[in-house]
């Protein structure tokens, strides 16, 4: 329960990871969580090898190259914030090998507390369309995106609870409660995953549910823990996109509400009804186990029903007009081109179209990896360095996908350090669940070969938790989620204790059951950990510190107290030098005191600081052109922001009026 609501705990109070002030808040308190959680391991952790340790030392490593890229960053101001948010996933990861450390028979407990935190979110996300006045009011899409006003988000949320609830609700141990309320939970789940409306999230699940069937020898038990809940989801989310409310975009709150109240009583009744089938099915199970010949033939009947939808898929498109590979071709050209196809189509039909602005991003993504290859633009600039090579007007954060996000921000540098990570942590995961080939050395100390594992519960668990870390990455790798914190954590958490999980546990490598007393080199160690916390925290801190004292002039310029006002922006370009926004800041009340040579040398200051920054050039010229009267000096400022940003409606527009307003100058001279 103190996992789980930790867990959720990310999830709503940093949102979606794009406001500053909350983001910043749970940030700074991941950082110093997960640091105990390692001072404590480090202080009291068992002894022997330091499993993930290469996983720790590679995240760490790309932590470092994240904050390394402001000095040469775009838009340094982006890649500071981007690196605290890749410090505090550190902090995260790292505390979840370090309580592997600390006890490392509580993968269930790990499963379970990441299970609630997901499942917290789903309910919140389909409340929010129960309830949509007060839950949902801000949510302008027909794709359900609360709390993280994201849908991805929590069709990526929803989608790493699959493999946990799998676990959940097919195992042999625990409690019968527990698993008659796997059904109901993972209905939700995949109902929520099918109101977003999220492809890769559909798949990453799919993914993760294949996986565990191939992995996992609960295959009998764990076909009505998902076919059931299946079942019920698909018959409420084949209602509800049927309904404008869920499948037509922009839809009023009136709509909405006039949907809600069926809405919900379909959930009740489909909960109701998965609660029934789940006692149903656990009631059966304790009757006894079916004969092999049983078990055989069930087995037989479920591969055939599995193959049976993508064959019949299969032929239906072999023997079409365009054929296999037409179709592929086909469904390859939407998906990359950039040609404008009309807006994406929604609702039930979204699932089986392919086409996207993913291409046209992707392609974006590579122009921007082409100015600078080794080692990119900097963390976090994918937002302002696309704008130089946009075909249009549209406005992103992201590339949508992990590979074009991580070579346009970091390069292949960046790439190389990720590459690295995931087959550290592939090769850890495959240690800790024991799915590697007998060929491979994974010895005990003394040189023998390790035997197999029986497939206890602790081992279904790992399992269970490196799942949910492998679809969060595949669902990831398509939409980018990576910035919203709380779906993150709650993979980091299951992918740091499978990684310091290490292999089957030898008694001697137990921690021991009597209080030890802490070594001095482990106290100071523990004690360095914390110091190193708390400098990382108040570094993650001082955008929001810079941000509150630029408001804090400005309520002090609107009251007249210009002098006070410029000595906050000053405090606000000390708590963050690599923003530009306390210099314009500063130029704005300068002007408002009426000290133009100030404000003017200000926004200067701003430009030959930060020259990779449209904005800086931008109130530069509309400060020369507006305030000074100076439309040639406007006209040549205003080319370095068309230079950045060709694709500006309002630069475009002061460039135009600019050099109308230099020609009518110089009619006027030769009068």
């Amino acid at each position: 329960m103190i996992l789980g609501g930790a867990l959720a705990g990310v999830a709503f109070g940093a949102a979606g990871g794009s406001e500053l002030t909350r983001t910043t808040i749970v940030e700074v308190l991941m950082v110093v969580a997960g640091a105990v959680v390692v001072a404590a391991a480090v202080a009291w952790g068992r002894r022997g090898p330091v499993y993930g340790s290469a996983s720790v030392l590679l995240f760490g490593a790309l932590a470092a190259l994240t904050a390394l890229s402001v000095m040469w960053a775009v838009v340094p101001a982006l890649a500071y914030i981007e690196a605290g948010r890749t410090f505090a996933y550190f902090a995260v990861f790292a505390a979840g090998v370090a309580a592997a450390r600390l006890a490392p028979r509580c993968a269930p407990v790990v499963a379970k507390g990441v299970v609630l935190a997901a499942i917290a979110v789903v309910l919140y996300a389909l409340a929010a369309r129960v309830w949509p006045g007060a839950l949902g009011a801000n949510e302008i899409s027909n794709r359900i995106g609360q709390p993280f006003q994201y849908w991805n988000a929590v069709g990526a949320t929803a989608a790493l609870a699959v493999p946990g609830l799998l676990w959940l609700g097919a195992r042999t141990t625990g409690s019968v409660a527990s698993r008659v309320l796997a059904y109901p939970a993972l209905g939700m789940a995949v109902l929520a995953i099918l109101l977003t409306q999220s492809r890769g999230a559909l798949a990453a699940a799919a993914i993760g549910a294949i996986a565990w069937f191939a992995i996992v020898p609960l295959r009998l038990r764990t076909l009505p823990v998902l076919v059931l809940p299946c079942i019920g989801a698909g018959a409420v989310a084949a209602w509800a996109l049927s309904q404008d409310a869920f499948s037509v975009a922009g839809e009023p709150l009136a709509s909405k509400e006039s949907v809600a109240g069926e809405f919900g009583l379909l959930l009740v009744l489909m909960a109701l009804l998965l609660v029934a089938a789940g006692i149903a099915v656990n009631v059966g199970l304790t009757r006894g186990v079916p004969s092999p010949r049983v078990r055989r033939r069930i087995g037989i009947v479920a591969l055939v029903l599995a193959c049976a939808i993508p064959l019949a898929a299969f032929t239906s498109v072999a023997f079409s007009d365009r054929g296999i590979g037409g179709a592929i071709s086909d469904r390859v050209d939407e998906l990359t081109s950039e040609a404008d196809t009309g807006p994406v189509q929604q609702g039930a039909g979204r699932f089986t179209a392919s086409s996207s602005t993913r291409g046209k991003y992707w392609r974006e993504a590579g122009h921007v990896f082409e100015d600078r290859p080794a080692v990119g633009l900097g963390a976090g600039n994918f937002a302002v360095s696309r704008l130089r090579h946009r075909s249009d007007t549209t406005v992103t954060r992201h590339a949508h996908g992990f590979v074009p996000q991580t070579i346009a921000d970091l390069g292949i540098a960046g790439l190389a350090v990720t590459t690295a990570l995931l087959l550290a942590w592939l090769l850890a995961a495959a240690r800790a669940t024991s799915l590697y080939p007998r060929s491979l050395p994974f010895r005990r100390g003394d040189g023998a070969p390790r035997p197999r594992r029986d497939w206890d519960a602790e081992r279904i668990a790992l399992v269970s938790l490196s799942l949910i870390a492998v679809v969060f990455g595949l669902q990831s790798a398509l939409d980018w989620t990576w910035f919203v914190p709380g779906p993150t954590a709650m993979a980091l958490v299951a992918a740091g204790f499978v990684a310091g999980r290490g292999g089957a546990l030898e008694p001697a490598a137990e921690p021991a059951a009597e209080k030890r007393e802490i070594a001095p080199p482990r106290l100071l160690a523990a004690s360095a950990v914390l110091v190193a916390a708390i400098l990382v925290a108040w570094a993650i801190w001082q955008p929001e510190a810079a941000d509150r004292a630029t408001v804090d002039a400005i309520e002090l310029s609107d009251a007249g107290e210009f002098g006070a006002a410029i000595a906050k922006t000053e405090d606000a370009a000390a708590a963050n030098p690599l923003s530009s926004e306390p210099l314009l800041i500063r130029a704005a009340i300068e002007t408002d005191a009426g000290d133009e040579t100030a404000a003017q040398r200000s926004l200067e200051e701003a430009v030959l600081e930060f020259p990779g920054d449209p904005t800086t050039w931008y109130r530069l010229a509309a400060f020369q052109l507006g305030t000074l009267d100076q439309p040639v000096e406007a006209a040549r400022t205003v080319r370095g922001a068309l230079f950045l940003d060709p694709r500006s409606h309002p630069t475009r527009v002061l460039f135009l009026e600019a050099r109308a307003r230099a020609r009518e100058q110089r009619v006027r001279a030769s009068r």
